[in-house]
């Protein structure tokens, strides 16, 4: 292999993006947690017949998982309605908001973040993936951490929901980038691209109800280039 076919190898090399599924994998507060029931195993099968049998439950928004239009959308298309042309091969814009979650735990990328990114790294390409890189999962996820909810939240799941800090993407980007980037979807490395504090999933319906697709619970490490990447 010579210097310049051993650059373009590293250059083209693929990153997960997931984090693994299993009992202890994040889920929504009001969602139930993976279960995973070993059915058969090798060693309590007879011989010549050994084999591993198990059977999961889980919600569908277990773990890193994507939400199809129909998550919140009425007659919304269905995930094994999306295409491939909308799922693999496509360019990945990574906008890096890091440094301003570390100031704040509810932070909201607006429109003007997005902007100031683009003079950094260029204009988002139309049918674009776009990610928001907030750290967050890096360093928390599969902790009570993850969740970071406030003194004050009660016991109920579904009234704490609110209670909830953690970073996310705000009304005016989402518009922009669905309306003037004509991206494919987006994604986080958060529970939600909604912030929690904010009622109504606004994100959701605006990203979901445009015909595009939200990738949640992502593993963005800073390896992966803000530029010129493929999702």
């Amino acid at each position: 292999m010579t210097a310049e076919s051993a650059a373009v190898a590293c250059r083209r090399c693929c990153i997960d993006c997931s984090f693994p599924l299993s009992e202890s994998s994040t889920s929504w507060p009001t969602c139930r947690l993976v279960e995973r029931q070993v059915i058969l195993t090798p060693e309590t099968t007879k011989e010549g017949g050994a084999r591993n049998k198990q059977a999961f439950t889980l919600n569908g928004g277990s773990g890193t998982h994507i939400d199809a239009p129909s998550h919140f959308i009425p007659h919304g298309r269905t995930i094994d309605a999306l295409s491939a042309n909308e799922l693999v091969e496509i360019p990945l814009a990574i906008v890096d908001v890091s440094s301003f979650v570390k100031q704040n735990n509810d932070f909201s990328c607006t429109l003007q973040h997005i902007l100031d990114d683009e003079q950094l790294s260029g204009a988002i390409a139309p049918g674009s993936l776009v990610c928001l890189r907030t750290g967050w999962a890096e360093e928390r996820y599969g902790k009570q951490e993850y969740y970071n909810y406030d003194e004050s939240a009660p016991a109920d799941a579904a009234s704490a929901v609110r209670h909830m800090h953690f970073p996310a993407f705000g009304p005016d980007a989402a518009k922009f980038l669905v309306r003037e980037r004509s991206i494919v979807g987006i994604g986080i490395d958060t529970l939600s691209p909604d912030s929690p504090g904010v009622a109504g999933f606004p994100v959701h319906h605006i990203v979901l109800g445009s015909d595009r697709f939200i990738l949640e619970n992502l593993l963005l490490p800073t390896t992966i280039p803000v530029q010129k990447s493929i999702a």
